[in-house]
């Protein structure tokens, strides 16, 4: 019941949004369809001449209890409905499917492609089926979207001329946030363009009619935009509300002379390309002038005309256009190294992608350069005309790896994606349907790439979904937004013996967390050596958590598989952001993973999206470091203050990757018991995936 209950504004939210549209229109023949409809899918593996009819209608309720667990989370409950609605007719093609799925998002990935091996070579013809085993074998294979240099193919265009009201003349910039919203600078228009991620315009904006927008880049929910006219800085959202204007004209510090590109590193540090004065200058997210380097000249250290600058693993690098090379500093604005290459003109713009720099020559196209073997690709022309950019000024990767190239001449902003996903479709995964509030109805899902990697940024532009064949016209989506206030954690205390002598030091290493939570947030205590108990239910009170771990519960034994994959269990159906925190001293025993393995605990946090946190009072032994990285978390020595101090924070600031589709269902709660078939289709930049599913009217 947890689950339906947090669930539940959610679905409030969107009904009281959309009204009560959904009921009265709805016409006779559309009824009869869905009857229809419904009968085929929930009553037909085989032909009905051939059936036993006591036997399927025993399958059938089998089915229908495992649907119900299934759409509550609980995965491993409904493979053991699921396989008993097989034993009672094999041939009951949906319910072995669905078995297939539950051992999936539970985490046994092998005995998924098992089941979905045996339904293939039933259903030969099954495209959709072909290739959740593809991409299945492809990840066990180790696949991993390596990054090639010019493998790319050309995906979609952002034409200026095309957008109407949202143009931006003379562009100089590019970047794109988190979910895939693409912002661009217009020079002449001195505007700040903003389109989503399906190439709509969403809004413009410019500070002053003097303005002459130049470099752009995002950071944490922040634009960083500098303004060449006005000699200035502005440090906005993604709204476009500022929040810092600094600069002025001069060559002091915190002056400017015709600022171009910006960059911020990974600790908020603004760094800023002060063109006219031949400088690049340093700032904190405030404002707050720091250090400067560079000066006029040819010389180590020295800029002719600098354009842009990038941050990589504390080292800055600046295009140093007069000079046709690039220059390299550490974050103290020490000179470390020139990088200069034969074909390289005019250097416009720079930024980094793993372990690569990307510069933007004005007349030469897109260098790659590899930083760590110092092997360097031009990437100038694409598809079968070689078509070719006219004058580069700027290129940026989104987090997905698809290449942004903005043409100065052709105002045009060329989105490419790379060659290993062009030509593979989306992964569609639902996790549950949610009928609490029936006739609204929720989906819950998740939709990856091959590699398994999970695709931000789309929009009800992006899926189509069909109920009972009857078209959606009217869809909800979101990242679970509006419960993303609030944190779910589980946090497991080590009582094993080995553990005993830091048993003061539990309560300590839990204050870090316990102390900053909110009264919408949660916690669980579970306590474990062997076995596992509760110590304390979900709460927000830091009174009775406190109270639990204070208990002296010691044991033999260190079962952390089993109470790892239990605490997943508690958080899987809980909507809003989730984390599990394990305190231990770091050993692990040859029992500790008797009966749920490391990889089977990482296969259904990644699933999920659940980050293990590991605080380690002695060692950190690899097995858990491998368990916390490999599912987004991080394993801290107890001594590893300052980071124990922002776990809260860095729980609370995790990503929410999960889509909610809500809609309002044609049927009637007349039809309680009927079987609702529901068809999903997303689209992204050329990319198509499929995936269906349902539930039984409540």
């Amino acid at each position: 019941m947890t689950f339906l209950v947090i669930r539940h504004n959610l679905l409030d939210d969107y009904t009281n949004d959309r009204g009560i549209m959904h009921s009265r229109f709805i016409i006779t023949t559309l009824l009869i369809i869905s009857f229809s409809a419904c009968v085929l899918v929930s009553a037909n593996p085989a032909r009905a001449a051939t059936v036993n009819l006591a036997r399927f209608e025993r399958a059938k309720e089998h089915f229908r209890r495992g649907v119900i667990f299934f759409n509550n989370n609980q995965y491993l409950a409904a493979v053991e409905f699921f396989r008993k609605a097989i034993a009672e007719y094999p041939e009951y093609h949906t319910a072995r499917e669905y078995l297939a799925r539950s051992y999936k998002l539970s985490g046994y990935v092998d005995e998924a492609l098992k089941e979905w091996e045996s339904l293939a070579a039933i259903t030969p013809d099954n495209v959709s089926l072909q290739g959740k085993i593809d991409t299945l074998r492809y990840r066990q294979m180790g696949g991993e979207s390596s990054f090639q240099p010019g493998h790319f193919v050309l995906s979609t265009e952002y034409s200026s001329a095309a957008m109407k009201r949202f143009r931006f003349p003379q562009p100089t910039d590019v970047t794109v946030d988190r979910e895939k919203n693409v912002y661009i600078t217009s020079f002449s228009g001195g505007k700040l363009i903003k389109i989503d991620t399906n190439g709509h315009g969403v809004t413009t904006y410019s500070p002053s009619f003097e303005s002459r927008l130049y470099g752009i880049d995002y950071f944490k929910e922040q634009l960083a935009v500098s303004d060449f006219k006005k000699d200035s800085v502005y440090i906005m959202t993604t709204a476009f509300k500022t929040l810092q204007n600094f600069g002025s004209p001069g060559n002091g510090e915190g002056h400017f002379h015709g600022p171009k590109g910006l960059c911020f590193d990974e600790k908020g540090y603004l760094y800023v390309v002060d063109s006219g004065n031949s400088r690049v200058q340093k700032f904190d997210n405030k404002g707050n002038f720091i250090l400067q380097f560079g000066q006029q000249g040819e010389y180590e250290g020295q800029f002719s005309n600098p354009t842009d600058v990038t941050v990589y693993k504390d080292q800055v690098f600046v295009t140093d256009t007069g000079n046709r090379r690039i220059v390299s500093f550490d974050d103290s604005g020490n000179f470390i190294k020139n990088y200069t290459q034969e074909k390289l003109e005019k250097p416009r713009s720079i930024a980094h992608y793993r372990d690569h720099l990307l510069v933007s020559d004005e007349f030469g196209g897109l260098l790659f350069y590899n930083l760590f073997n110092n092997a360097s690709q031009w990437f100038s022309h694409w598809d079968n005309e070689k078509r070719s950019f006219s004058k580069l000024f700027s290129a940026t990767f989104d987090r997905d790896g698809y290449l942004y190239c903005l043409d100065y001449n052709h105002e045009t902003v060329f989105l490419f994606s790379p060659l290993q996903s062009a030509y593979t479709n989306l992964e569609v995964e639902i996790t549950a349907f949610d009928t609490a509030k029936f006739p609204v109805v929720a989906v819950y899902l998740n939709v990856k790439s091959r590699t398994g990697k999970p695709i931000y940024g789309l929009n009800k532009g992006n899926f189509r979904i069909t109920e009972d064949g009857s078209n959606i016209a009217s869809l909800y989506v979101d990242y679970l937004k509006s419960m993303q206030t609030s944190l779910s954690m589980v946090l497991c205390t080590d009582r094993s013996v080995e553990n005993q002598p830091f048993h003061k030091e539990i309560p300590w290493a839990a204050e870090f967390i316990l102390s900053r939570m909110r009264k919408n947030d949660s916690l669980k205590v579970l306590n474990f050596n062997e076995d596992y108990w509760t110590g304390n239910p979900f709460d927000w009170s830091r009174r009775r958590a406190l109270r639990a771990l204070e208990k002296k519960e010691y044991a033999p034994g260190k079962n952390i598989g089993n109470v790892l994959y239990n605490a997943l269990n508690d958080l899987v159906p809980r909507v809003n952001r989730r984390a599990v925190i394990l305190i231990t001293d770091g050993s692990v025993s040859e029992t500790s993973f008797s009966k749920y393995s490391p990889q089977y605990i990482i296969e259904y946090a990644r699933n999920h999206y659940i980050p293990v946190y590991i605080i380690a009072f002695k060692e950190k032994n690899p097995v858990l470091e491998k368990i916390a990285t490999e599912t987004g978390g991080a394993l801290y020595k107890a001594g590893e203050i300052d980071k124990l101090k922002n776990l809260y924070e860095t729980m609370k600031g995790s990503e929410e990757r999960r889509y909610v589709l809500v809609y309002y269902s044609f049927k009637l709660p007349s039809f309680k018991g009927w079987w609702s078939d529901v068809k999903l289709e997303v689209d992204y930049k050329g990319q198509t995936g499929h995936e269906w599913g349902g539930y039984f009217v409540p």
